[in-house]
């Protein structure tokens, strides 16, 4: 028995249009969305786990403001390290083991707070250039040493300079920084060194200075004593008499912080707390 094609109404007619419409409306969303997600999957990739950085996605990066953490990025090009100098925030760039001096110029204008402590020297070169930084903090804290040569270089920073790795220090060294005068010289772990070493970093003109030494002799004391700005010394534990009389005579109250210590006489203890020195709360007690 042979069968004729069913006719189509022109009712069927207008709901087939309408399905078709929508198969291929919906089958157009998918292909826009996989081709979108496809081609910016790159783009899309979390910050914490980048490892590399075209100039495109680092503009797009140092277009949004606040801190921009790349630590897992190894290296950058010259032209990727422009657009990062353009960050309103904090960056940080601790996967970088090398600083290639055509990269390290490319970040000079970067005005906020930038930390390198992937890097485990310091050539003279490298340091004449972040030195060269008219403005913004530098944090070196994968450093261990720092030669004299390259200490000088930083005669002419005015950020805060961040040392947190140097736990000993040569006099040569110590004299190279009486020269800078940025705000902060951070050397919160600092503690070998010799009493010229501290006698040459009281003499710096910056405005903060932090060191982690555990005492001070009266000679160093009384430098440190006569600086305008603060004094740090977060690894103070033990201060003698004269030592403490020297170092608060000349410097204005509240100018000295020494939270750790605990070796100290009555006397000298309160001497410290008239001139509002920042000491722990239950010392001498």
């Amino acid at each position: 028995m042979i069968t004729t094609p069913r006719m189509l109404t022109p009712n069927h007619l207008d709901r087939w249009s309408v399905l078709k419409g929508i198969m291929l409306g919906a089958s157009g969303v998918v292909l826009a969305l996989f081709a979108v997600s496809g081609g910016a999957r790159a783009a899309d990739e979390p910050i914490e786990t980048l490892t590399s950085l075209t100039v495109e996605r680092a503009r797009e990066l140092a277009a949004k403001k606040g801190d921009l953490r790349l630590d897992k990025v190894t290296s950058l090009t010259p032209e990727v390290a422009a657009e990062l100098a353009k960050l309103d925030g904090r960056l940080f760039l601790n996967g970088l083991t090398e600083l290639p001096l055509d990269v390290a110029r490319a970040l000079v204008p970067f005005k906020g707070h930038m930390s390198l402590g992937g890097l485990t020297s310091l050539p003279e070169e490298l340091a004449a250039v972040l030195g060269s930084r008219p403005i913004g903090n530098t944090h070196l804290d994968g450093l261990r040493t720092i030669d004299p040569a390259s200490a000088r270089k930083f005669e002419t920073h005015r950020g805060s300079l961040y040392f947190y790795g140097v736990k000993s220090m040569s006099d040569e060294t110590a004299a190279a920084f009486e020269s800078y005068r940025g705000t902060s010289l951070v050397l919160s772990y600092l503690s070998d060194i010799s009493d010229k070493g501290v006698i040459s970093l009281a003499r710096h003109k910056g405005d903060v200075l932090t060191l982690g030494v555990t005492t001070l002799s009266p000679e160093a004391a009384a430098v440190l004593g006569q600086r305008k700005g603060k004094i740090k010394l977060y690894g103070l534990t033990s201060l003698s008499d004269e030592a403490a009389k020297n170092l608060v005579q000349h410097n204005a109250p509240g100018n000295v912080t020494a939270p750790k210590l605990k070796e100290v006489s009555a006397e000298a203890l309160e001497l410290l707390r008239s001139k509002k020195v920042d000491l722990p709360k239950n010392l001498g007690q």
